[in-house]
């Protein structure tokens, strides 16, 4: 009696695996439902700062309607035609009215969320932005994930820790007295003299003057006191009054 061949193994496709992530998004506010003005925003913001223009080149944004009118007219498929062709990549719409989300899911655009849109006037919801239009702005709070503060003009100060996640920029110099942990931008608009200091670096991302890098972990200072600066167009990291790295 012959035995029956083994039989060959049987085969299944791969297991789809699911997982949760956190990235880093930029958000743009949008100040007007009108295309045109958001394109001349955007151009204007070129030409008065190419560095950081090229920084955020194919970069996923999201976009915020808070500053928009439920009842206003949304030019979506022209702000989006705008967004790409000035090399942004919309991902989304937050803070987005039932009119605005329903316009959205015409153009496959999901709605994120996290900060509310706020309910009327007088709302009291905290703002996802802070900005400084001139002078020292000093922050004695943490900094939580999803928050963008910009000190326009001077430099900017923060006392508690700038979570992964968030993102604080300054015209002049930054100082994190804590760790930092998301990113940093200094010397915006195009300030080559502008410094980054902390007391503990494990940034995702740290720019000065429009030069950036992505520190790791492996990096030397990593976790250290540490400054961030540029000479001879190359960005430097050290320790306080240390050696270059």
């Amino acid at each position: 009696m012959q035995e029956a061949a083994a039989s060959a193994p049987e085969t299944r496709p791969g297991v789809l695996r699911l997982s949760g992530g956190v990235f880093t998004l930029s958000v743009l506010t949008l100040e007007s439902p009108d295309a045109q003005q958001l394109a001349t925003r955007l151009q204007e913001e070129r030409q008065r700062n190419p560095a950081a223009a090229a920084l955020l080149k194919n970069a996923p944004v999201v976009l915020d309607l808070s500053a928009i009118p439920a009842e206003a007219p949304l030019a979506l498929g022209e702000i989006l035609a705008v967004l790409r062709s000035a090399q942004l990549l919309p991902i989304g719409l937050r803070n987005a009215a039932p009119e605005q989300q329903q316009l959205a899911s015409e153009y496959h655009l999901p709605i994120l969320r996290g900060q509310e849109r706020p309910a009327g006037p007088a709302s009291a919801a905290a703002p996802a932005s802070i900005v400084q239009q001139r002078g020292t702005l000093l922050i004695e709070h943490p900094i939580r994930s999803g928050q963008r503060v910009y000190a326009r003009g001077g430099d900017l100060i923060c006392l508690g820790v700038v979570n992964a996640g968030a993102e604080v920029l300054a015209d002049g110099h930054i100082h994190v007295y804590a760790p930092l942990r998301g990113r940093a931008l200094a010397g915006v608009a195009g300030d080559e003299t502008a410094r980054i200091f902390c007391s503990a670096l494990e940034a995702e991302l740290v720019s000065v003057a429009g030069l950036y890098r992505m520190p790791e972990r492996n990096l030397e200072q990593w976790g250290q006191a540490s400054q961030i600066f540029t000479t001879n167009e190359q960005l430097h990291i050290a320790p306080l009054g240390g050696r270059h790295t």
